[in-house]
C-alpha cells in the first residue's frame, strides 16, 4: 500500500511541475523581488485574441522541461498589454506583436526578447539564450560601443528581427549614412544583404546601376543573389497586397525592365503572367503561360492544372489548348484527381473530342463520390457535353 501512495505522490508532484509558475505580483513588485533574488524576469506579453499567444501557452507552457527550467530559472509574469500596466509597458518595452517574450532584470532592463508562437526545443532556446553572453543587452552593448563588423552586424539585428523589432528600418537607418560608392565594403553591403528588401531604395538603385564594381567585390554569383531575392520580396508583397495590386505590379514591371541578372527573365516572365491576367489579357497571358511552363519545368500539379482550366475557359486557340491539353495530362499522370481529370476532359470537350470527355467527365464523377468529394461542377460539365 505504501508503494502506492508513492507513486501517485510521485506523479500528482510531476504533474503540478508540468505547467510554468506565473506569479500573481504586481510589476513593480516583481523587480524588486528580482533584483533582491538576482533573478531575471520572464514577461509574456500577451493579447486575450492571439491565437499564437493560445498556441504557446497550451502547448511550450506545459512542457515539462520548459517548465521546470523556467520555475528554476526565473520570474515568471503575464500580462496583458491591452490592460494597465500592460498598455505603458507595451509602448516602454515596443511590444506590438503577441506574444512578446521579454527577459526584464531588477532594473527593469531588456536582456533578451522573443515573440511568436513557438515550440518546447525553441522556447528552451530562448531562455538560454537571454542566461548567455550573446544575449541582447549583451550585444546591444556591444553596438552602442562602436562594433559594426560585418558577422556581428548580422547576428545584432538577426536578435532584433527575433525579438520583433524593426531591424529592416534600423538596418535602412545606417544605411542612409553612408556613402553609396561605400557600399561595395563589406561590411555595408552585409546590412543590405541581409536587411536592406526594398527595390526602390538608394542603395539598391545604385547597386542595380553599377553591378560591376560590387560583382568585384562579392562575386557575380551573391551579387545577383541578391538582386534576384529582393525582386522576388518585393514581388511577393505585391502579390499579397489588395490595394493597389494593378499599379504595384506596372511600377514592378517598370522596376525590372532593362536591369540583366541571372534569373530576371523568370521574374519578368512571372510577372507579365499575373499582370496579363489581371488585366484579363488572354492571348498575352496563353502565350506567357506557355513560356513559362517552359521555362520553369513546372512540377507543381496544382498550378499546372489551374493554368490548363484557365485555358479552356479563356483561349480559344486549337494550338494553345492542346499544349494546355498536355498538362492536364501530365496533371492526372502524376496524381490524378476529380479536378485533373474535369479540367482534361474540358479542354478535349473545346478541342472537338466529346465523346472522350464524357468519358473523362464521368471518371471525374465517380472518383469524387469515392472521395466523397462535392459533384455538382462535374455533373454539370457532363451535362454540358452531353447537351452539344
Amino acid at each position: 500500500m505504501r508503494k502506492i501512495v508513492s507513486i501517485t505522490f510521485l506523479v500528482s508532484s510531476v504533474a503540478v511541475q508540468s505547467q510554468i509558475n506565473f506569479e500573481q505580483f504586481e510589476w513593480d513588485e516583481v523587480l524588486k523581488k528580482a533584483k533582491e533574488e538576482n533573478k531575471t524576469v520572464f514577461l509574456e506579453a500577451y493579447a486575450t485574441w492571439s491565437e499564437p499567444c493560445q498556441l504557446l501557452e497550451k502547448y511550450a507552457f506545459s512542457d515539462l522541461e520548459v517548465a521546470n527550467f523556467y520555475n528554476d530559472t526565473f520570474l515568471n509574469i503575464r500580462l496583458d498589454m491591452e490592460q494597465y500596466p500592460g498598455i505603458g509597458l507595451a509602448e516602454k518595452y515596443e511590444v506590438s506583436i503577441y506574444p512578446t517574450l521579454l527577459f526584464i532584470n531588477g532594473n527593469g532592463e531588456v536582456v533578451h526578447r522573443g515573440c511568436g508562437a513557438m515550440d518546447a526545443g525553441e522556447l528552451l532556446d530562448l531562455g538560454r539564450t537571454a542566461l548567455s553572453d550573446n544575449n541582447w543587452m549583451t550585444l546591444n552593448k556591444t553596438f552602442e560601443e562602436g562594433e559594426r563588423e560585418g558577422g556581428f552586424m548580422s547576428n545584432y539585428l538577426g536578435l532584433m528581427e527575433q525579438g520583433c523589432l524593426n531591424a529592416e528600418g534600423f538596418a535602412q537607418k545606417l544605411l542612409s549614412k553612408i556613402k553609396v560608392e561605400d557600399l561595395t565594403n563589406e561590411n555595408s553591403f552585409v546590412l543590405m544583404e541581409e536587411f536592406q528588401w526594398d527595390i526602390y531604395s538608394r542603395e539598391f538603385r545604385y547597386m542595380i546601376e553599377n553591378m560591376e564594381p560590387f560583382e568585384v567585390a562579392f562575386g557575380k554569383e551573391r551579387v545577383h543573389d541578391k538582386i534576384f531575392n529582393t525582386f522576388l520580396a518585393q514581388y511577393q508583397e505585391i502579390y499579397v497586397s489588395e490595394e493597389l495590386h494593378l499599379f504595384g505590379i506596372r511600377a514592378f514591371l517598370d522596376q525590372l525592365d532593362g536591369v540583366s541578372f541571372v534569373g530576371s527573365d523568370t521574374l519578368l516572365t512571372m510577372a507579365n503572367l499575373h499582370y496579363s491576367e489581371i488585366t484579363e489579357d488572354w492571348d498575352t497571358f496563353s502565350e506567357t503561360a506557355i513560356a513559362w511552363v517552359g521555362m520553369t519545368g513546372l512540377d507543381d500539379i496544382e498550378e499546372l492544372n489551374e493554368l490548363a482550366w484557365k485555358f479552356y475557359l479563356f483561349v480559344d486557340s486549337n494550338e494553345k489548348l492542346k499544349i494546355a491539353s498536355g498538362w492536364a495530362k501530365e496533371a492526372i499522370d502524376k496524381d490524378p484527381s476529380p479536378s485533373s481529370i474535369d479540367t482534361y476532359a474540358s479542354l478535349q470537350f473545346k478541342l472537338g473530342n466529346k465523346k472522350k470527355a464524357i468519358e473523362l467527365e464521368k471518371q471525374a464523377i465517380v472518383m469524387a463520390i469515392e472521395l466523397q468529394e462535392d459533384v455538382t461542377h462535374y455533373e454539370h460539365q457532363l451535362k454540358t457535353f452531353q447537351a452539344k
